[in-house]
């Protein structure tokens, strides 16, 4: 399971599997649609502060839903309060795209998270209010400095359909909105707003990512791309 900015040293799992089971090839996939947003935002705060507790509670955009989708009478002027299997996938997921490559294996980050997954009428975007506790003191101008330097391989060996940029910070108080924000990187970006004190963890933050895009085809490619310049598909 892979996000290429955020987890790409778990790759090393490849040879390790091929050894173990006997493969020629591999399996690599995409984490949950709803997962993607969440991860992308937490990985410069683990990586500089520790993340300690998480709170997501994601509005889900119909599309994720798949072809055909949710009936309309469902959806229209509705929210959905249950998707199934998506709080313990993105709960369970988080923790090991987040973990450490330790004794050829991962071992999930030592945070918690909680997950509330809602569909809504959208047609496109998943935005998810988050809480977050980290471990190492630091200000709402540290974590915006973090996202907004946050760089990984994709974006050092210049893949093509990596971001430049794949958090976006956005400063005004109503954003980001998938209405004006979604297509930012092309769909390949995160974008963070609305960052302040909670009263109950330590920060909160609205991140919107593109479940279509970001979320699976395009994520899809950059994997393909990342593991092609690690010599994965040679």
């Amino acid at each position: 399971m892979l996000i290429p900015e955020v987890n790409p040293d778990h790759l090393a799992l490849i040879p390790i599997q091929r050894k173990r089971r006997g493969w020629q090839g591999m399996i690599v996939t995409n984490p949950n649609c709803t997962t993607i947003g969440l991860a992308m935002s937490l990985a410069p705060l683990e990586k500089q502060f520790g993340v300690e507790k998480v709170m997501m509670t994601s509005m889900q955009a119909v599309s994720g839903a798949g072809y055909p989708g949710v009936p309309t009478l469902d959806i229209l002027g509705n929210v959905v309060p249950f998707i199934s299997g998506e709080e313990e996938k993105v709960e369970r997921e988080t923790q090991k795209l987040l973990g450490k490559f330790l004794d050829e294996s991962v071992k999930p980050g030592d945070f918690v998270v909680s997950a509330h997954c809602n569909r809504v009428p959208v047609e496109d975007g998943h935005t998810e209010a988050i809480s977050v506790s980290l471990k190492a003191k630091a200000s709402i101008e540290d974590l915006v400095e973090a996202w907004r330097k946050f760089r990984s391989l994709p974006q050092e060996r210049d893949l093509p359909f990596a971001p430049k940029h794949p958090i976006i910070v956005r400063e005004e108080r109503d954003r980001p909105q998938p209405k004006f924000d979604l297509v930012a990187e092309h769909g390949m970006a995160t974008v963070v707003g609305r960052v302040r004190h909670c009263p109950v963890l330590q920060f909160k933050y609205v991140a919107l990512s593109h479940n279509t895009i970001r979320g699976a085809a395009g994520a899809a490619l950059l994997n393909a791309e990342l593991m092609k310049s690690e010599g994965y598909l040679d």
